[in-house]
């Protein structure tokens, strides 16, 4: 890490003791930040031809998100349209819904994308990525119409970015139904015990409460979303899911350290550790998970998936990275004054877009439709 005041006097380095510094403070482990430095691709530091993008983003937020009118990542997002042309569309997908519900979603998301005529690329982000997985699946599984959405030449699908992925679950959910088991015998034999002191009405009255509560619409539709961080939901869709073959899929991992831990994930980052044996999380997901293809089940969609992950070196990051006003409420003063909270947004967008703009994926608006745009 690097301790001395290293990005407040830039012009004291060179520009490759610049690139040295921002590899230490960008990657966490030691072997991909030694492998980065000596790659001479690197070094060169050749940018991509300026121009735009003749590309589309469709994002799926996480589990907690106000679908079409969150803010995640808005800044990114306002600076790859203004640079590259970039359009981006979110997904009004719901908080604690249920990837079905998610995946409906994300295809209206698509139909309005339809409309621009240019190809898209699918963004997630925590949950978000299970419910992108989920949505490429029904389509291509769906109607004609369906699976032309996803492999169209004009406005077809044509790469994924995988934001500290959940796809393939979370310790945190077999660890909480362990605990919800738990707290339901607890609370049966307190309720027995009471039962001597209240009357028969009480009682009822007490039970229809409970009952009521819970074959509620909205209990319902949380149990939903909360059964997408199960292993036995996962490995049921992951059974039947299917995938093209020819979709780069690229993938944000973040391993959480003493000064990149907001104090508002100390705790949910202590729990994980300790329930899991393992500190190599962001606080949601460990980075052996938060890969673009599924680890415990091996199938041949697994295998095709496995194929077309790009993979990335892990960062030095939290869960919450991508976020901003959305997390001013917490925000405290050992914070501000880590910058946990003021990371470089860019790198969940602008990377992604460039590599598969290098190679070809992403193609550059011809001049001419540039200058009907413009018009």
């Amino acid at each position: 890490i690097i301790t001395k005041p290293f990005f407040t006097c830039p012009e004291k380095y060179t520009e490759q003791e610049l690139i040295d510094g921002i590899i230490e403070a960008l990657f966490f482990d030691e072997s991909e930040r030694d492998f980065i430095k000596c790659d001479p691709l690197v070094r060169l530091l050749i940018s991509n031809e300026p121009g735009h993008y003749n590309f589309t983003i469709i994002t799926a937020m996480g589990v907690i998100t106000e679908g079409s009118k969150g803010l995640e990542l808005q800044k990114a997002i306002e600076r790859i349209e203004k640079e590259r042309g970039v359009v981006t569309i979110r997904a009004d997908t719901g908080t604690a819904r249920s990837p079905d519900y998610n995946a409906a979603k994300i295809e209206e998301a698509v139909e309005e994308a339809a409309k621009l005529k240019r190809p898209y690329g699918l963004v997630g982000y925590s949950q978000g990525c299970a419910n992108e997985i989920n949505f490429e699946s029904r389509m291509l599984s769906g109607t004609p119409d369906q699976q032309s959405a996803l492999v169209s030449p004009e406005s077809g699908l044509v790469c994924r970015q995988l934001l500290f992925s959940a796809a393939n679950g979370s310790m945190h959910g077999p660890a909480a139904e362990v605990k919800v088991h738990q707290l339901i015998t607890m609370c049966e034999d307190f309720f027995k015990y009471q039962q001597g002191f209240f009357s028969r009405a009480f009682i009822s009255s007490t039970l229809e409460i409970l009952n009521d509560t819970l074959d509620s619409a909205a209990f319902q539709k949380f149990l939903g979303g909360a059964k997408s961080f199960l292993p036995d939901l996962l490995r049921g869709f992951w059974r039947e899911a299917q995938h093209l073959p020819h979709i780069p899929t690229c993938v944000l991992r973040g391993v959480l350290e003493s000064h990149t831990t907001p104090e508002s994930l100390e705790m949910i980052c202590n729990l994980l550790t300790k329930q899991s044996g393992s500190a190599l999380h962001d606080s949601q997901v460990h980075v052996y998970d938060a890969v673009g293809h599924p680890v415990y089940v091996k199938n041949r969609n697994g295998n095709i998936l496995k194929s077309t992950d790009m993979g990335g070196a892990i960062q030095r990051t939290h869960h919450w990275s991508p976020l901003s006003e959305e997390v001013e409420f917490v925000r405290t003063a050992r914070d501000i004054q880590q910058a946990c909270f003021d990371c470089a947004k860019d790198r969940h967008i602008f990377p992604w877009c460039d590599v598969n703009a290098r190679f070809g994926i992403i193609r550059y608006v011809k001049e001419d439709s540039k200058k009907n745009e413009d018009g």
